[in-house]
């Protein structure tokens, strides 16, 4: 529209002119005097009249005040620098989910490594976050996964198989707001009306997520400092996260991060990836088992000596993708069993919306240091030890020894199709979106006794006879050659009385 609404701020805002933007263009935006006017106020009428808002093309003021009579019609502004947020409450609009594989899944017998792999179009992205190489960056060095005795276990960006990437898709709604690069907010302070931190607003829901870590599928940001990863080879290179958590206590677990100022989510919880990619053909995570070896001269591992790493993971459910948590021991020159632990609350969740009837224990054996293949992994059932999978509800620990391990079979599977869509909408995501606008402020002083009475050259002020004050609508910024480089409109009349200020901001 083409008014002002008369409910704004008494602050200015201003509109750089044509000019202004060509003096910013040449690098000659030099602000030295102002001018003030009252051109679109009429003396005959009411004292609460409507003005124009600024335009490109307003290039001065049409009427303006004498500073004092027959003096000069221009004063001289003090300006200020600052950084003000834009900030915006923002419900679920237009997110997509990309699960990028850059490691073929356990059991894939495709003969070309990203065959029906679509997002592969996103490995770059997660080499840049640190996904890919522990020599890269000198933090996000791997991905921490608590397994299920509570111990933590890092996995190397090396070992990092899959991520899933949460993004803005680019819908109109999400990227018409801010006229400059928003980002997602993590400031502290209560977000009205919601009497909410933006911290706290944030979320991620999973509806179809079956969690095997609790009943809730929504995913938080956590209430710590914000973390960074700094580039090994040029340190100016920072990329500023937050943890994303499963819970908002102090046992939460870290599941991804949240990169802020790069409007995206990366979950790297290899497990939640699973679960999002529908060529796995389940929507529930498994938990990670405590793998350990144990010193014993019944039945040892023969394969399980210096130099060589055993792979371990597990499945219950052939027709579905196995656990995708690897879990690894190392070998020695001492005879050993190892252990496959499960404690009482792994699968508190098992018969809560999926059902199993079958375990089975996937294996690899590499050198040290070598990760594992998609295709060489063995596959042996353990079933028969328990009396039903439910009996993993109350923990269990299975022992593999030699004769165990040549019980296997081949591993394979037919799920070929990872990632076949270039994105799907997962579920929703609440958040603030912020912007930062630099602005420059310009305090215009107004004396007792300039720019006043008896000075306005507006001519229903002249040719009207009378003792009050004249109204000022507008001001206006000059240059040295007293060009006008931004235009402020008052959204209603203000009366020129006493000693005022006038605060006018432009905003780049």
């Amino acid at each position: 529209m083409s008014f002002l609404n008369p409910t704004y701020s008494a602050t200015v805002a201003a509109r750089l002119t044509q000019k202004g933007r060509n003096a910013i263009a040449s690098g000659n935006f030099n602000i030295s005097y102002f001018a003030v006017g009252d051109s679109e106020y009429n003396y005959n009428g009411p004292s609460t009249q409507t003005t124009l808002e600024p335009f490109d093309k307003d290039i001065n003021v049409k009427y303006p005040f004498w500073y004092t009579s027959g003096s000069t019609f221009f004063g001289v502004p003090i300006s200020n620098q600052i950084t003000s947020v834009c900030r915006n409450v923002m419900t679920d609009t237009g997110w997509t989910s990309n699960v990028v594989w850059e490691k073929n899944p356990i059991g894939y017998t495709g003969t070309t490594r990203y065959s029906g792999f679509t997002n592969s179009v996103y490995l770059g992205t997660k080499s840049f976050f640190g996904y890919s190489s522990s020599s890269g960056q000198t933090s996000n060095t791997g991905t921490t996964i608590t397994n299920t005795i509570g111990n933590q276990v890092v996995i190397s960006p090396e070992e990092q198989k899959a991520i899933a990437i949460l993004h803005y898709s680019g819908g109109t709604d999400v990227n018409s707001f801010f006229k400059y690069d928003d980002y997602i907010s993590t400031y502290t302070g209560v977000t009205s009306p919601n009497t909410k931190t933006d911290k706290q607003y944030f979320s991620v829901t999973i509806p179809d997520l079956k969690y095997h870590r609790s009943t809730g599928t929504t995913f938080y940001m956590t209430t710590g400092s914000s973390k960074t990863i700094v580039s090994n080879l040029n340190s100016r290179l920072t990329i500023d996260y937050m943890d994303l958590v499963d819970s908002t206590g102090n046992t939460a677990n870290v599941v991804g991060k949240i990169f802020q100022n790069h409007k995206l989510i990366v979950i790297d919880d290899e497990e939640i990836v699973v679960a999002l990619d529908q060529a796995s053909s389940r929507t529930y995570t498994l938990p990670a088992p405590f793998v350990n070896t144990l010193v014993s001269n019944s039945d040892p591992i023969t394969g399980l000596t210096t130099g060589q790493t055993l792979w371990i993971t597990y499945t219950l459910d052939t027709t579905k993708l196995p656990c995708n948590y690897f879990m690894k021991v190392t070998g020695s020159s001492n005879n050993e069993v190892v252990t496959v632990q499960f404690s009482g609350n792994s699968f508190n969740y098992l018969n809560n919306g999926y059902t199993a009837s079958q375990f089975k224990v996937l294996y690899q054996f590499t050198s040290s240091g070598t990760l594992p293949t998609n295709t060489s992994w063995k596959i042996i059932d353990l079933l028969s030890e328990l009396s039903s999978v439910d009996d993993l509800k109350t923990g269990h620990t299975f022992t593999l020894t030699q004769t165990k391990l040549d019980s296997y079979s081949s591993y394979s599977n037919t799920l070929t199709t990872f990632s076949n869509t270039s994105g799907t909408t997962f579920g929703t995501v609440n958040l603030v979106r912020a912007s930062d606008i630099e602005e420059m402020t310009f305090d215009l002083n107004l004396p007792i006794g300039t720019f006043g009475h008896e000075l306005s050259q507006n001519p229903t002020w002249i040719n009207i006879s009378t003792s009050g004050n004249p109204y000022m609508t507008e001001v206006a910024l000059l240059n040295d050659n007293k060009e006008t480089l931004a235009m402020g409109k008052l959204a209603a009349p203000i009366q020129r009385t006493g000693a005022q200020i006038i605060s006018l901001k432009i905003d780049f």
